[in-house]
């Protein structure tokens, strides 16, 4: 039996501490690439999407970006996200949101926006996420896909701003983002 010490009693420990939800700067810290979605890999990550799809409605693929917080709050410094962007397929067409747009259009909308506020931009189908690049992002707190824990993630639902020369605010006057109709 081997006996360690750690530094810092079992007691002691101090609990996790989410972020606030708030806009916070990012940067991308890997290059972006696409692969599998989970839905694809519990269907059988060796099959073709076909058949994966024949398994599990939901199979596609992502566009999987990791990022990092810059921040001069040093307990928020460094903490990483990811963000997956659901690439639009074949089995999208004749799908449509709540909103009455086609699934394909919601999906690649979402994508170019990404693309755009990250400062790579898109043009015509391509849109392009460079490693190195800086905007904001709205981050929520949240159950993780367990539902027990709660975590700290990227909002479904607020695309990233641009940091350029009049946007570095993505909040008029101080007002709620609920008020501004951004959650």
């Amino acid at each position: 039996m081997a006996t360690f010490n750690v530094g810092i009693g079992k007691d002691d420990i101090q609990e996790a501490v989410l972020l606030e939800e708030d806009w916070y700067t990012v940067e991308i810290t890997k290059e972006p690439y696409e692969a599998k979605n989970a839905a694809w890999k519990d269907a059988g990550e060796s099959l073709t999407l076909d058949k994966a799809h024949e398994k599990n409605e939901k199979a596609g693929q992502n566009i999987i970006v990791h990022l990092k917080i810059e921040s001069e709050i040093p307990e928020a410094h460094g903490r990483t996200l990811t963000k997956w962007l659901s690439l639009p397929n074949k089995f999208d067409e004749g799908q449509y949101m709540n909103d009455g747009q086609p699934k394909a259009d919601w999906k690649a909308d979402i994508i170019h926006k990404w693309a755009e506020a990250f400062g790579s931009g898109s043009e015509g189908a391509e849109a392009t996420l460079s490693l190195g690049s800086k905007a904001l992002v709205y981050v929520v707190q949240e159950k993780d896909q367990s539902g027990e824990n709660d975590v700290n993630n990227i909002s479904m639902n607020v695309h990233p701003r641009s940091l350029t020369a009049g946007s570095a605010s993505p909040l008029e006057d101080g007002k709620d983002p609920f008020e501004q109709g951004l959650l």
